[in-house]
């Protein structure tokens, strides 16, 4: 168990120094909007290419493409093969059908950039993207490989799971561990996110803490810390009506009041300081 450990921890903290993520929200009158993340993989490309990843065989042809998968066109192309697949599996790919993906990688150049965003017609379809995701992510995997075994980089395609939430005015993005401390209805939730975080709670309480997991991660942290420090989380949230107040601390209101950016170093996640971003809380006007 310890050197399994072992391994996931330096394979998070190789993907953690090479990679700065961009979430952006961008709300409507209605609550409805546009959600968006980015990744920039181009210094994880660049590590793995100093490390001598592909070394072995240098006449192997470098990678380069530039693609776009808008996932509504998709499942219309395919929609007979579609048919044929378990309820299971078309549940699992209905809930792609709002994303757009767009891929650009050139390992000549460097260059490896991802960028994905989904419309949603109310806040209903915001909540659970971060899950969502997943099936995206997964999608991009397999675009990236281009049939080429999965390498260290792939584990970087994923998300940690949080719940957004609107209620009383106040947007929420929220570990779903900590969501019972500060959601005051969770009425509000869909039936799936609830479940969900029952599910939570279950493995939680199977599996103990990872105390052991998290010493370990901040014991390796310190040999990376300038890289830690210039690698970021960066949060981007325009809303219709004016911000009364933000937390945690260090995020910052436009101008016009109406949009919110927080920018913070992986090093400050990992340390986990204050848990910074266990629950970001934006409060609006009403």
């Amino acid at each position: 168990m310890t050197k399994k450990i072992t391994i996931l921890c330096s394979v998070l903290v190789f993907i953690l120094i090479s990679c700065n993520v961009q979430e952006r929200i961008v709300f409507n009158e209605d609550m409805g909007g546009r959600y968006e993340t980015s990744f920039d993989l181009s210094k994880m490309m660049a590590t793995m290419n100093e490390m001598g990843a592909g070394a072995s065989n240098p006449d192997k042809k470098k990678t380069k493409m530039d693609t776009i998968v808008v996932f509504a066109d998709m499942f219309k192309e395919h929609k007979d093969s579609i048919a044929n697949l378990s309820a299971e599996e078309q549940a699992k790919l209905e809930m792609l059908k709002d994303f757009t993906m767009k891929m650009k990688m050139d390992e000549e150049t460097g260059e490896f950039k991802m960028n994905i965003y989904k419309d949603f017609k109310d806040f209903s379809g915001l909540e659970r993207v971060a899950y969502e995701m997943d099936n995206v992510l997964d999608q991009a995997k397999s675009e990236s490989q281009q049939g080429q075994q999965a390498g260290p980089g792939d584990d970087l395609m994923s998300l940690d799971k949080v719940i957004y939430t609107f209620e009383n005015n106040t947007f929420r993005r929220t570990d779903p561990k900590s969501l019972s401390e500060h959601l005051e209805d969770e009425g509000i939730l869909k039936e799936e996110t609830r479940i969900s975080l029952e599910e939570l709670k279950n493995n939680l309480a199977v599996d103990g803490d990872d105390s052991e997991e998290n010493a370990m991660i901040k014991g390796m942290m310190g040999q990376f810390a300038e890289e830690l420090e210039n690698s970021m989380m960066k949060l981007e949230y325009v809303f219709p009506r004016k911000v009364v107040s933000v937390s945690p601390e260090g995020a910052t209101i436009s101008k016009d009041g109406k949009t919110v950016t927080f920018e913070v170093p992986w090093s400050d996640l990992l340390e986990e300081k204050a848990k910074v971003l266990e629950n970001f809380e934006v409060v609006l006007e009403e």
